[in-house]
């Protein structure tokens, strides 16, 4: 029988609150540590790559292999998570990261490195977005925005420190340390969720097919603005190591530190934007987000020193934390709809086709036109993305039913 056949509304689920907590502390744990490991490799792998010879094609191959298989099975396990629980997908995604993260100080070309990468990718996909659902089980109307804030903040806060701790291997110990030490990370994360986190799910009012959930009006935005953030991210991700080591000459440390300030800076503001999120019109904060994105592009393009792109992440991270912590409330008010964990899976893959297409062509920008170029073309991708949120906000959309799915678990 489905909530709406019996009538019961979202007040007539309540959680103990100690429980309740007790479950988000763990996930924002899991999200920290493991966006920790990330952080620790990324720094490090296009570097990595490129002493093997990789070009600025074969970077982007290398990204685009981890997003390729991201991309294809994030719908499934998301539909998977929605039906058979959440704990056990995380455990299988977090044991795989362990694993294929100690494979990459084996591979000896890039292709294997893109074989390893791709395989990565499915462990990926059992874990981040998987753990969105789980946080989105949980949250209450009018909370969306401040729970899905502080779980961002969590992940964002422990990318902050992985490049820094990355900077420190590779300068003091050795590239392929980074790797190891996202292996370590991950065994320890999936040990803290086997023996804490218990498995707690809710049940969708019915099974919403995945073509309707990639349909449903809701989530049109948020899957435009995850396209458009793809853009921006891999900019970030991969091109600001490039662009601080070839045109600044800086050292993995001073590297580390500037995507450390520019993360750290995305957790603070999306730890304060959450209860603003919950109050304000959404496209308009996305719109507002997405043009500070592409003021900080340009400036990083244009940086000659150190603290002049210090300014510049800092203006990034805070158009990331805005952006980030709105579109996810929006998200998690969809999936009361369609379940939590198809409506993440969903907006996840749009995200994944970025990270799957922009490596590629940026790429090709880099090898013929320089790495600046990267960040002018995602400055005027950004800029042309304003108008469409913005008309958004004027026109949004009716509120969905706040009806709670009754939650099981155990």
């Amino acid at each position: 029988m489905t909530i709406a056949e019996r009538g019961e509304t979202a007040d007539a689920v309540v959680l103990d609150p100690s429980k309740k907590y007790g479950i988000i502390l763990i996930l924002y744990f899991a999200a920290f540590a493991t966006m920790l490991g990330i952080g620790t490799i990324a720094p490090a792998l296009p570097l990595y790559a490129q002493l093997m010879g990789a070009s600025g094609f074969w970077i982007g191959i290398i990204f685009s292999s981890f997003s390729l298989s991201r991309t294809i099975f994030l719908p499934i396990f998301g539909k998977l998570s929605d039906q058979h629980g959440r704990r056990m997908l995380l455990l299988i995604g977090l044991s795989g990261y362990a694993i294929f993260s100690a494979l990459y100080v084996m591979a000896d070309s890039v292709f294997t490195l893109s074989l390893i990468r791709f395989l990565h990718g499915i462990a990926a996909s059992m874990v981040f977005p998987v753990a969105v659902a789980y946080v989105g089980d949980i949250a209450t109307v009018g909370e969306e925005g401040q729970l899905m804030g502080g779980f961002n903040s969590a992940a964002f806060l422990g990318m902050s420190f992985g490049p820094l701790l990355s900077g420190v291997l590779m300068d003091y110990i050795g590239i392929s340390s980074a790797f190891l030490a996202l292996a370590l990370i991950s065994v320890i994360t999936a040990w803290v969720c086997l023996v804490s986190l218990p498995d707690y799910r809710t049940r969708p009012r019915q099974p919403t097919p995945l073509l309707e959930v990639f349909r449903h009006p809701a989530l049109r935005i948020p899957i435009f603005f995850y396209l458009v953030y793809s853009v921006a991210y891999v900019t970030f991700l991969i091109y600001l190591p490039i662009i601080t080591r070839t045109m600044g000459q800086f050292s993995g440390i001073e590297i580390g530190a500037l995507l450390f300030i520019g993360t750290v800076t995305m957790a603070g503001v999306q730890k304060i934007s959450g209860r603003i999120a919950d109050t304000s019109n959404k496209y308009l904060l996305l719109a507002t987000g997405i043009s500070v994105i592409a003021v900080s592009c340009i400036l990083i393009a244009f940086a000659g020193s150190f603290f002049e792109y210090v300014g510049a992440v800092v203006i990034l991270g805070c158009g990331f934390g805005i952006s980030l912590t709105t579109v996810s409330a929006l998200v998690t008010i969809a999936g009361r709809e369609t379940g939590q964990g198809s409506a993440a899976g969903v907006v996840n893959m749009a995200q994944g086709v970025g990270f799957i297409i922009v490596p590629a062509i940026f790429g090709i920008v880099m090898d013929y036109s320089g790495v600046r170029t990267v960040f002018i073309i995602t400055a005027v991708v950004a800029l042309a993305a304003a108008p469409f949120l913005l008309s958004a906000g004027r026109n949004p959309l009716p509120p969905l039913p706040q009806n709670i799915p009754v939650p099981t678990g155990k």
